[in-house]
């Protein structure tokens, strides 16, 4: 199965689009020449054969009017992530550059290292063909300004959001990542800076947000209220890969819409990796392309917590308890965490034991009431609530290992292969069961974390069953286990 060419939600044509009533087919030629310049050569991947949908795009983004303008002010371009958007507005940009031949272009990001992306993209292109190369103006790259012009005046700027465009006036202003807005500040900047340009047009392209995106759904908005009273006099056009409302987002037939360049040059065994590793609000937004809220439904794919719920559920006998301490954000409550394997081999998690504050935590582990010597402990040692705990552990000769970096990511992804995949199993605990189902997760280091603040409850019991499980499978090396025959896994 491939991609879908058409978007589920688009703006329709006000007439048919043919070569003069479109740039687009314009923009297709050019770009094969810039395919067929660069094939056969290290640079052959800098311009990919189009994609069925990124002709679509391209012819019905840029519809004309009859006295040539173009029909579309701004241009909303909703695709899920990895399915060439980079490509193809570098290829926009390049187009208006040395086709229309008048250009000055902006391109923008809430951060400066993602608007450089695709004007250093368009750069590497035109590096990499002579004929292209030979119209290089200047570059500019001192005094806070980054463009290069060619040699006939046209230049393309890129910049923050926030400081991008200020006194200038554009034909062509690119918003990368406008779900990153969360105030209407930079657009209402920028989008007066094509004000006074004939031909001008606004391209914003993105994923689908969540609710802090306000600027891009308020223009969604805009668009789908257009789109649904049929008013051909709209210059907002919305092309919106996204599948239909509440179908499932497990299937590759849910991915198809809302990845028009599935098993063309993204394959769809990537998807499903990130079907299992991601987020479910993450996967959702950036692979599922539809606008979500973050705060509810927890971080796994619908309906897999409760698929692990076994009542009967505990460790096999002998088999090694590791144990992961954690304070809520505000330090109200402490939580001990286990994770173990049973006789299945599938994980036993759960939280072993919750109370408020934390002076309890090193003397209940010290307590001769225990019924057993868990094989190793781990808490955040540095930078979290629970990092205060270190002194009393050292003064109590309780050893610690140290839970922290690129480990903390490998908690999450572990914790969310083995929910989503089946691999763990639980039992009934209000305590875990209501942060399973409402925690939120926020990128950190390339990865994922739990917010412990940013979430609707405390979410810090599932982190601590996140440091539990990760330490089961990444056992300190040398350990003795201790287990007296009573099993107190029994929560």
């Amino acid at each position: 199965m491939k991609g879908h060419e058409v978007p589920r939600v688009f703006t329709p044509p006000r007439r048919p689009l043919t070569p003069k009533t479109s740039a687009g087919y314009a923009a297709i030629h050019f770009a094969l020449w810039l395919h067929d310049q660069l094939a056969g050569t290290q640079f052959e991947e800098l311009a990919p054969k189009l994609n069925p949908w990124q002709r679509w795009f391209l012819i019905h983004a840029l519809e004309l009017n009859p006295d040539g303008t173009y029909r579309f002010k701004t241009v909303l371009l909703w695709v899920a992530r990895q399915n060439g958007k980079t490509f193809i507005v570098a290829l926009l940009i390049l187009f208006r550059m040395y086709i229309d031949g008048d250009a000055q272009i902006i391109g923008v990001a809430q951060k400066l290292a993602t608007a450089k992306k695709t004007y250093e993209h368009a750069q590497k292109i035109i590096d990499a063909i002579p004929r292209l190369a030979q119209e290089r103006g200047k570059t500019n790259a001192i005094n806070g300004e980054l463009w290069f012009e060619l040699t006939g005046g046209q230049r393309y700027w890129v910049d923050s959001a926030d400081n991008g465009g200020r006194g200038l006036t554009f034909d062509l202003v690119f918003v990368d990542e406008i779900l990153k807005h969360k105030t209407f500040k930079a657009w209402s900047s920028l989008s007066k800076t094509t004000a006074a340009r004939r031909r001008s047009q606004l391209i914003a392209a993105s994923n689908a947000g969540d609710m802090d995106a306000i600027v891009q759904r308020h223009l969604h908005k805009m668009a789908v209220d257009a789109i649904e009273a049929n008013d051909d006099e709209t210059t907002i056009g919305l092309f919106w890969w996204s599948p239909p409302p509440q179908m499932p987002l497990d299937s590759p037939e849910a991915w198809a819409y809302s990845n028009p360049s599935m098993n063309y040059n993204l394959p769809q065994e990537n998807l499903a990796s990130y079907w299992v590793s991601d987020p479910a609000p993450v996967f959702a937004s950036e692979v599922g392309n539809v606008f979500v809220d973050s705060s509810t439904g927890g971080p796994f794919q619908p309906g897999k917590w409760m698929e692990g719920f076994d009542r009967i559920s505990k460790r096999a006998p002998d088999s090694p308890v590791y144990l992961c301490v954690e304070l809520s954000w505000d330090r109200s409550w402490g939580h001990i965490a286990f994770a173990s394997y049973r006789e299945d081999g599938l994980a036993h998690v759960g939280i072993m034991i919750s109370r408020p504050g934390s002076d309890w935590i090193v003397p209940w582990l010290q307590s001769p009431e225990r019924t057993f010597t868990p094989a190793a402990i781990t808490f955040q040692t540095k930078g979290a609530p629970v990092s205060s705990l270190v002194t009393e552990f050292t003064d109590a000769d309780i050893e610690v290992t140290d839970w922290g970096g690129a480990d903390l990511n490998r908690a999450a992804g572990l914790l969310l292969d083995g929910v989503n995949l089946g691999k763990i199993r639980h039992r009934n605990q209000p305590v875990l069961d209501v942060a399973a189902g409402t925690a939120v997760m926020k990128s950190l280091g390339g990865g994922y974390v739990v917010d412990s603040k940013g979430s609707p409850g405390d979410a810090s019991p599932l982190w601590a069953v996140a440091g539990a499980y990760w330490l089961l499978k990444n056992p300190p090396e040398q350990f003795q286990s201790a287990y007296e025959e009573n099993d107190l896994m029994v929560v």
